[in-house]
This record gives structure tokens, C-alpha cells and sequence, in this order.
């Protein structure tokens, strides 16, 4: 009988090609993740504004009347009691709205989409 010749790589061998390509997987996304952590930390502050540039004409719109109206996408602090709504009705105009007709276009009872709650009262037309 002929000695049995093993062709390909040894067991050894696959296991160091192995660790190698899992040690560079993992100092890939740990590298990935500390220059986006990086990147993000370091370009936005709190109060910054995205660029007016980088807006189209409909993001400057909104961003104009939140500030006049004091209005908020995210909500207010716990027991603020906003007094107005932005809504865009379904022919895409922005429209100040009492906070009970902005609540029924969230709810669907109304159509139109909640931009943001304002607590500003709605001015009279």
C-alpha cells in the first residue's frame, strides 16, 4: 500500500487563515465604528443647523415657521402644554392649526400629516 498523501492545507493551517480572517473582520468594524463615532461627535454640536444649502425649498419652509411659531417635531418637556399644531394638508401646503385639529390629523380623524406641535396660539386668519 502507498502512504496516503494529503493534498491541501492542514488543519493547522486552516485554523491560523481562519483567526487571521476573523481578526480582520473584527479590527474592520471596530475601526468602521470609531471613524463614524468620530465623524458624528465631532461635526454636530447641539444647536447646529444643517447647511441652508443642503435644504431643499420645502425643509427651509418648515425650519422658517417652527422658529416663528416655536414648534417642535420631537414634543416639549413633561407638563408643557403645546397651543398649536403644524399640519400639511393633503395638497402639501403648511398650515398653523389649532393643537385639538392637529391631534385629530395624528389620530387619522382628519386628513393631512403632523409636521410638528407649536406653543405659539394659532394665529387668526
Amino acid at each position: 500500500m502507498r502512504p496516503t498523501t494529503r493534498r491541501g492545507p492542514s488543519r493547522a493551517q486552516v485554523s491560523s487563515l481562519l483567526l487571521a480572517v476573523k481578526a480582520a473582520v473584527l479590527a474592520s468594524v471596530l475601526a468602521l465604528t470609531v471613524t463614524t463615532g468620530m465623524a458624528a461627535s465631532g461635526s454636530t454640536t447641539p444647536d447646529a443647523r444643517p447647511p441652508a444649502m443642503a435644504m431643499d425649498y420645502s425643509t427651509q419652509a418648515v425650519q422658517r415657521v417652527m422658529a416663528e411659531h416655536n414648534c417642535s417635531s420631537t414634543g416639549f418637556a413633561p407638563g408643557t402644554q403645546p397651543d398649536s399644531a403644524l399640519v400639511r394638508t393633503t395638497g402639501g401646503r403648511l398650515r398653523i392649526v389649532s393643537f385639538d385639529r392637529g391631534w385629530d390629523v395624528f389620530t387619522g380623524r382628519r386628513p393631512g400629516l403632523l409636521v410638528a406641535v407649536c406653543l405659539d396660539p394659532r394665529a387668526t386668519p
